[in-house]
């Protein structure tokens, strides 16, 4: 072969080898920039995913979540206020049913009342309605202990005006719309509608249907304890000095006039002098000798 031959073979290689490179050179880029691309979907997707509490089947309403009904898992979507750890959502008790794989959010359940929470047991909350004359000139708080009087008017069927302790020691859940006072500094608001007055007492079961009645026929005044009675000292015994047992307080109390009642005629009625001791009569002894008969006194 000749020389010009070769050199143009040469030439050849040199311009294959320069276009095999390039088209190397593109396809390795472009696998690199499909891998580059699927990675940061990976990891776009691994951000998206968040931890929330999903139920792991059916959950009834009214039912209380137990813990294997639940589990934490990621999920792609996050919903809105999702719980992100079991021990938030276990013993819960749903208002709706919840479906198998949904997310358990706060939507299904509600805050309890903050009222409900605070009534005592055996007792029910029920509302009086009141002014600064009945609520001892409007300076009853939440927390206090009152005792409920009543005043019956009369002159029905008889029944002549009274007075009597209505319901004892009931404590004052919420006045005037608060469950506890408001911060110092802060005032009312005075363009807000003026509404009816009330105060919310925590009321024997036994007691809800005398106080509710008693309010329909009567006036009511709340008496105001002292602080004693609100600290829940217990009264003690006149002659120990020792605290009373609550047996003892209700033996006590149960000896005392029923409800405290007076009437009007007990109320204006002029103390009589005392009366006088009476003497009793001397036993006496009739003698008869013959036809003579004669009564003797004895000593």
């Amino acid at each position: 072969m000749s020389s010009t031959v070769l050199k143009i073979i040469a030439v050849v290689s040199v311009l294959l080898a320069v276009i095999l490179a390039a088209i190397g050179y593109k396809v390795s880029r472009g696998y690199a920039e499909r891998a580059e691309q699927v990675e940061v979907q990976v990891q776009q997707q691994q951000a998206q995913q968040v931890l929330a509490v999903v139920a792991l089947k059916p959950l009834s309403a009214y039912r209380a979540i137990a813990r294997d009904d639940v589990a934490l898992v990621p999920v792609s979507v996050s919903p809105a206020d999702p719980y992100t750890n079991l021990d938030d959502v276990v013993n819960k008790v749903p208002l709706v049913d919840i479906d198998a794989g949904a997310p358990v959010t706060q939507r299904y359940f509600k805050e309890g009342n903050v009222l409900a929470r605070i009534i005592p047991p055996d007792h029910l909350a029920l509302s009086v309605e009141v002014n600064d004359v009945i609520a001892v000139g409007g300076f009853v708080r939440p927390g206090d202990i009152v005792d409920v009087l009543l005043y019956l008017r009369g002159g029905a069927a008889g029944v002549s005006p009274q007075s009597r302790v209505l319901l004892k020691a009931a404590r004052v859940l919420a006045y005037e719309e608060r469950i506890i006072d408001r911060p110092e500094g802060i005032k009312d608001d005075d363009k807000k509608p003026s509404r009816v007055r009330t105060a919310v007492l925590a009321v024997p079961q036994k007691e809800t249907t005398k106080l509710m009645l008693g309010a329909s026929i009567g006036e009511l005044r709340l008496a105001l304890h002292g602080q004693a009675a609100e600290a829940g000292e217990s009264p003690v015994s006149e002659k120990t000095e020792l605290p009373l047992t609550p047996e003892a307080v209700t033996a006590k109390t149960d000896n005392v006039a029923p409800e405290q009642a007076i009437s009007l005629e007990e109320l204006g009625r002029i103390k009589p002098p005392p009366s006088r001791a009476r003497v009793a009569p001397r036993p006496r002894v009739e003698i008869v000798r013959g036809t003579a008969s004669e009564v003797v006194t004895t000593k």
